[in-house]
């Protein structure tokens, strides 16, 4: 029996950051690499943000063809590349909606263990009738080809494989953990964000992370921090993210004449710095999954004040926090933000045990994920 590890080859489209690459690279550095490897199939031939890392633990990165540019060609290049460098102990599919073809590709190259792993809901909602129907006959083909698919809530479990999801071995929910250490940790210079922008400490910092998109919701953000701003008006607003509807979004603060309160800092890869220095976060998305920004803003200790559509099971009880309804009235919501800014911070200890309690804990869902590669 050889000494070296086994290799797990991941499906993903790419390999930039986002919520599934996160996690798949916070459960690639607690994994015990000199059992388990990952390697990734990706579709983009652009450098990806992690690549330089993943060579790095001893990772590696095959670019193939993507299937809508012709089925053909890709699995072609598939079987070619688990041919020529596997064996793989194991498929693990990120691509929910591709994934039908890589498993049973995979099933017919000789993987015996292929995995479908589902970390979202947001795009699986309000869909055309067409789509739920493609959608429904994608994940009866997934259950004849799959061994495992692993779900990252409670709620994606039940919108993705039906309430009796559970009953079936093959089954398993494994959250998307977080290195709660990184959001737990003092700084050792707790101005860093403040001096970058200027804003004193008397000033609350009211912080919303996610995409510029109609889902998000930015427009009714804008006007609950207007209103806000009659109330505390050194308040600050910090949008972290990128999207199409960010100059729309630019051009309401300025019409508005908001924009010295304002701030807009793109993409970030310093979130857990970020999330310690602000005093609530504000999410009032029409829809989402189960954000794991909000679980992030949990263990860094942030009242958090979010929209009612989002899923129960987000709140982990790790601290202040408040579902608001999207027909009541700014002032209602103001309110709760008020509430938030006054409520009084919660311990580490009890934060960190909320966060563990819950299943979010990157080094149990590393030893989850072991289990899951050790099915057959």
């Amino acid at each position: 029996m050889s000494n070296q590890p086994v290799r797990i080859l991941h499906h993903i489209s790419d390999m930039n950051r986002g919520e599934a690459q996160s996690f798949i690279m916070n459960v690639y550095r607690h994994m015990d690499r000199s059992k388990i490897q990952f390697d990734f199939v990706v579709h983009s031939y652009n450098p990806c943000d992690y690549e330089e890392e993943i060579r790095a633990l001893g990772g590696r990165i095959f670019i193939l063809q993507n299937p809508r540019a012709g089925w053909m060609g890709y699995l072609y290049e598939l079987k070619s590349t688990i041919q020529h460098h596997g064996p793989f102990h194991a498929l693990h599919s990120h691509n929910f909606e591709a994934s039908v073809l890589t498993l049973l590709a995979s099933r017919l190259f000789g993987i015996d263990i292929r995995i479908v792993h589902c970390h979202s809901i947001s795009d699986y909602t309000y869909s055309s009738l067409i789509t739920k129907i493609s959608r429904w006959l994608k994940r009866n083909m997934i259950r004849q080809f799959a061994t495992r698919w692993v779900s990252s809530s409670i709620t994606v479990s039940q919108a993705l494989f039906g309430y009796q999801w559970s009953n079936d071995k093959r089954g398993r929910m494994v959250r998307n953990g977080i290195d709660v250490g990184r959001f737990t940790s003092r700084m050792y210079n707790p101005m860093t964000l403040r001096e970058e922008l200027h804003i004193s400490l008397e000033e609350p910092i009211i912080g919303h992370i996610g995409r510029f998109s109609s889902a998000k919701n930015h427009t009714f953000l804008i006007e609950i921090f207007e209103e806000l701003l009659y109330r505390v008006p050194n308040a600050r607003l910090i949008l972290v993210g990128d999207g199409a509807l960010r100059p729309q979004i630019i051009a309401l603060i300025e019409q508005k004449g908001i924009q010295n309160r304002v701030h807009l800092l793109g993409l970030r890869d310093d979130i857990h710095e970020l999330l310690q220095e602000f005093d609530c976060m504000v999410l009032p998305s029409f829809k989402d999954g189960l954000p794991m920004v909000l679980i992030e803003a949990q263990a860094a200790g942030v009242p958090c004040v979010v929209s009612d559509a989002l899923p129960a099971e987000v709140n982990l009880r790790a601290g202040f926090f408040a579902f608001v309804c999207l027909k009541q009235d700014i002032a209602v919501w103001v309110q709760w933000l008020m509430r938030a800014l006054r409520s009084d911070p919660v311990p580490v200890d009890e934060r960190i045990r909320a966060i563990r309690q819950a299943g979010y804990d990157i080094k149990e869902a590393a030893l989850e994920l072991e289990e899951v590669y050790a099915f057959q």
